[in-house]
């Protein structure tokens, strides 16, 4: 894919020298007109539009509205600044997007996440859907690449909470505005764009076609506007990870299987006493012991289709009504291939970093020994669809002079879930059994995987006669959220120094989610190797897919380990997924999956979800807001103070199982199966109150010179499904079974926010600002893992060291971390057909016995408000100039955000809940407007952040993302009053995306970047 980059060169310099060229020839017919020789002419009003026309209004917004906000305006009708809004979004001080697919997704405002920040429409509360590939999810998020730029006139970022804005964003409230008829003049407008995405493997332009309608009839009294997009995007990607996280290990617990005294045993722990490690970590050190690396290739399709519908009536210049309707829905569709191999934990051998004790310590190569281990290369596909609709009414009223009234009512519905038969996430693995030694080299960017293969020919290729089907998995998520709202707001103005806006509201959300995972666990093969046709199979590489560098393995440090190969691997196998799905399932039927296919296969499909989560939030609240203005002496001061008092309640009923003794399939998988027909409901509730003061005073020390001073109390509701109560994990471990135990009686996170900020408007677009924000966040809610011993009844596991079978098995002389021995004692000596026994396809399973195993460990992470108060704070500084006539302006701003609280990479206890997602921020804009030609070209930077922790399962191992920067463009020429074309260019330098754990050596993920291209027209009527 790489390979483009000629082409990519050519493409932005042919864009950049069309620019330049208009820019002359714009320039030169300017200077050759016959009025600039001197004729007489007319002085007309110069109406300012594009680039300068939206910083102006951006720029007026800031400074007229009580309280911190910024915004970001529409150039013209159907025209916003870009095509994505997170990306527009991120050129905003103290804004951060992340970003899926390579395009802008979610909003992180001063270090606040997605989750922590409220999104509306016009005011309104929207709903938000989000699903994980492998598990319902609760986030209350909201995805702005669901919604096409084209349709807004202007989004706004309330920085300072105010009582008149619904609550829950603790980071910042943003509101998308919509055109309004009887607000805009007359107009109309309609795109037509091709996208070149370097990162399709094939890659092809694909078509996006916008158009707004904007009127007004009968001398003003009845307003139209209709905006509709429809975009198809093609994509690919190439990512390296290290699946399963890096688990975190005090450098003191080492293991000893000789039963010396005063050494513990530690699960993934490596074996100083057995191995070979050189500069292994000392007492007092932590280090990191990698679970899984794989390579990921995939290719997907995306059909994005909006519209909106708003109708006005004004009979009177006291009366507006406006009824408006927002759709907006999102298919997207994915298919990728992997390799990948599992680390047992066990005969560990290691080269670590030098680093100075004590400290965190890094395995610059990991190894394990092994025979005949698997070489998993799957194959899956992705598929989901996602829509919004939106209705509302809005009257407003002005029955006397100094009173407004406004009503208005919305309801609005967001939906995710699968677009396939097969589920939302499926896939089926083939392996070969062919692993000798596995190593994980971290030296470079890109982890690299270098194994000693050896095939049923004696060589070290990947044979396609050595490959059968393993597992396979097909999941079913479903999430559904709804709100529904009346607000009733009023005005009443008593002079000209002061007025007071008051309301109530009542608002109804409703969450739900369903899950399912038609699992097949059968990792030690199905059939026999070369039963899968070879037709279905097309060789491929991994290293070419990848800029970044592969660190390097020396010889004499392959033979230290124990092993021969140095080079990391660069086969693979790509499968036809509906090929392999078809012939698994006619070869491998048998009754004991969760589905009913309709080619009669019971695992090859996805089942309706069995795990239904139901949350109804109900909030009644009122506000009150007092907006006061006087001079003092030559300075204009304002003040605006207010109170919001809310009430909400919590119904979250949750679903129930019974389950069956655990199933121990291979060496470290263990699964814990429901019993059928055992599903049943269980009632839970929870409620809660608050008063939210805010307070926001201005002084226009000059003309031109202003001073804020803000407070307020925010909240952040909880992640519903920390709402939800229990929820066990089907796949446990030999650690036990993980669950959730959610609390319906949680509160919000509380936050106590002051803001200063100084503001110099020297200019018609040209301003200077820095200010310093801090928040108190209280209330926080935090969770921690009990471990407790057999709490479900009938779920014997089988690897417990205190059953029956394997204390034999350990007293026979057995290491308790042998498992693959554990399993082969407990067959040989007490092979039962239902609890110890080869399956039909030679998988060994081992059964949990009630009476002789112990019942399974189940490790709860819950969830309360601590008392833990964390304070975080920062400083904006903005600047944006425009020099003078020439066209030419710049914006450049920094946020420079910390918390009083860290994460402690020396600490592996699981209390560690710090704010996520803080960093610093940069954005560089350069423009120039004039003569028709616009043109900017921005740089936006993001360091490096922590993103959330127990990534790695066991012992609260962190994850990191590294920082990162991209360059954007585009350019645009007015050929005509009407007609313009246009070029855009997004992540130029094709910055790849990386993160990690402890160090950043404990690679987590390498993530391949891209350009993208869009190139097109616009015509205004």
């Amino acid at each position: 894919m790489k390979a483009k980059q000629n082409f990519q060169r050519k493409l932005i310099a042919s864009a950049v020298a069309s620019a330049a060229m208009a820019a002359f020839s714009a320039s030169a017919l300017a200077q050759n007109s016959p009025a600039q020789a001197g004729e007489d002419r007319m002085l007309e009003e110069v109406v300012v539009t594009g680039i300068r026309a939206s910083l102006e209004r951006s720029m007026d917004m800031k400074r007229d509205t009580s309280g911190v906000v910024d915004a970001i305006s529409a150039e013209d009708i159907g025209k916003f600044p870009d095509t994505n809004l997170a990306e527009s979004l991120q050129r905003i001080t103290g804004v951060s997007i992340s970003r899926e697919n390579g395009e802008g997704s979610k909003v992180t405002v001063r270090g606040l996440g997605p989750d922590f920040n409220l999104v509306t429409l016009n005011g309104r509360q929207m709903p938000g859907a989000t699903i994980g590939a492998t598990y319902a999810s609760g986030s209350r998020s909201f995805d702005f690449g669901n919604l096409a730029s084209e349709g807004v006139q202007a989004v706004e970022v309330f920085k300072t909470s105010r009582s008149d804005v619904p609550s829950g964003g603790m980071g910042a409230t943003i509101n998308i505005v919509t055109p309004k008829p009887l607000e805009i003049d007359s107009k109309a407008s309609i795109g037509v764009k091709g996208v070149w995405d370097e990162s399709a493997p094939d890659s092809e332009i694909t078509p996006e076609i916008s158009g707004i309608y904007s009127n007004s009839f009968a001398d003003g009294k009845i307003g139209v506007a209709v905006t509709g997009s429809y975009q198809e995007r093609q994509g690919g990607f190439a990512n390296a990870t290290n699946g399963g996280g890096w688990t975190g290990v005090p450098g003191s617990v080492v293991q000893d299987w000789g039963g010396q005294e005063g050494v513990d045993f530690l699960w993934g722990g490596i074996d100083f006493l057995g191995g070979t490690h050189r500069n292994q970590p000392e007492d007092g050190d932590v280090y990191g012991v990698p679970q899984q690396v794989g390579y990921q290739f995939g290719e997907f399709e995306r059909t994005r289709t909006n519209g909106q519908l708003t109708l006005q009536f004004a009979p009177t210049d006291d009366l507006t009504a406006t009824v408006d309707y927002t759709y907006s829905e999102n298919e997207f569709s994915q298919t990728y291939h992997d390799l990948g191999a599992w680390f047992g934990w066990g005969g560990q051998d290691t080269v670590f970093t030098d680093n100075p004790s004590p400290g965190v310590q890094t395995p610059e190569l990991y190894s394990e020994r092994g025979e005949n281990g698997d070489l998993t290369m799957g194959v899956g596909v992705e598929k989901t669809r996602a829509e919004n609709n939106s209705i509302g009414l809005n009257i407003e009223w002005n029955p006397i002079e100094p009173l407004t009234l406004s009503l208005d009512a919305h309801s609005s519905e967001a939906k995710l879930g699968p677009d396939s038969p097969y589920g939302n996430s499926s896939g089926i693995s083939v392996t070969s059994y062919s692993r000798d030694r596995t190593t994980l080299n971290t030296r470079g960017e890109v982890p690299g995987l270098v194994l000693d293969l050896t095939n049923s020919q004696g060589g070290s290729d990947i044979l396609l006669q050595d490959l059968q089907v393993s597992g396979s998995w097909f999941r079913e998520s479903h999430s559904e959220h709804n709100i529904k709202q009346v607000q009733f707001d009023g005005n009443w103005e008593f002079n000209d120094q002061l007025n007071v806006d008051f309301g109530v509201a009542w608002t109804e959300g409703e969450f739900n989610s369903g899950f399912s995972d038609n699992l097949r666990d059968t990792w030690g093969g199905l059939g026999s190797p070369g039963d899968v046709p070879e037709e279905f199979f097309t060789a491929a590489t991994i290293k070419d897919h990848f800029s970044g560098s592969f660190g390097q393995t020396s010889q004499e440090e392959i033979s230290y380990l124990g092993g021969s190969n140095t080079e990391v691997i660069n086969q693979r196998w790509e499968a036809d997924f509906y090929k392999l799905r078809d012939f698994a399932s006619e070869n491998y039927r048998d009754g004991n999956g969760k589905a009913s296919c309709p080619d009669g296969s019971t695992w090859y499909c996805s089942a309706e979800p069995d795990t239904f989560q139901q949350i109804i939030e109900t909030t009644n609240s009122a506000f009150v807001q007092a907006n006061f203005t006087t001079d003092i002496g030559s300075m204009a001061f304002y003040a605006n103070a207010g109170l919001r008092y809310e009430e909400t309640e919590v119904a979250a009923p949750y679903t129930a199982f019974d389950y069956q003794p655990l199933r121990w399939v291979s060496n470290n998988e263990i699964y814990m199966r429901p019993v059928d027909g055992s599903a049943r409901t269980v009632d839970a509730e929870g409620s809660y109150d608050f008063i939210l003061p805010s307070l926001d005073l201005r002084l226009d020390v000059l003309e031109n010179l202003t001073v804020r001073a803000s407070y307020s109390e925010s909240i952040a509701r909880p992640d519903w499904l920390q709402l939800v109560g229990d929820s066990y994990n089907e796949q446990a471990g030999l650690e036990g079974v993980s669950a959730s135990a959610g609390n319906p009686a949680l509160e919000p996170y509380q936050s106590d926010n002051i803001d200063l900020s100084l503001e110099w408007y020297y200019d018609d677009a040209s301003y200077a600002s820095v200010g310093y924000f801090r928040k108190n966040v209280s209330k926080f809610i935090s969770s921690t893992t009990d471990t407790v011993d057999g709490p479900l009844e009938n779920t014997p596991n089988p690897a417990d060291p205190d059953g029956l079978r394997a204390q034999a098995a350990i007293d026979s002389g057995i290491a308790p971390s042998d498992a693959g021995a554990i399993r082969q004692y407990i067959y040989d000596n007490f092979a039962d057909p239902n609890t110890a026994y080869m399956d039909a396809n030679d998988n060994l399973i081992i059964v949990g016995i009630p009476g002789e195993d112990p019942n399974a460990t189940v490790n709860y992470n819950t969830f309360f408000n601590s008392d833990r108060e964390v304070t975080i704070d920062g400083i904006e500084a903005n600047i944006q100039h425009t020099f003078g006539e020439t066209g030419f302006g710049v914006i450049a701003n920094y946020t420079m955000v910390d918390e009083n609280i860290g994460y402690d990479l020396m600490d592996l206890g699981a209390a560690q809940t710090p704010i996520t997602g803080l960093s610093d921020t940069a954005n560089l804009v350069a423009f120039y407007d004039k003569h028709g030609l616009q043109a900017r070209i921005a740089y936006n930077w993001r360091d490096s952040f922590l993103a959330a922790v127990g990534q790695g399962g066991l012992y609260n191992s962190p994850l990191f993302v590294d920082e990162y920067s991209q360059i954007d463009m585009n350019v645009s020429y007015d050929l005509t009053d009407n007609l313009s074309v246009f070029f855009e260019g997004l992540n130029l330098t094709e910055e790849n995306g990386r993160n990690y754990s402890r160090s950043t050596n404990q690679i987590v993920g390498y993530y391949e970047g891209y350009a993208r291209y869009n190139i097109g027209a616009r015509y205004t009527f």
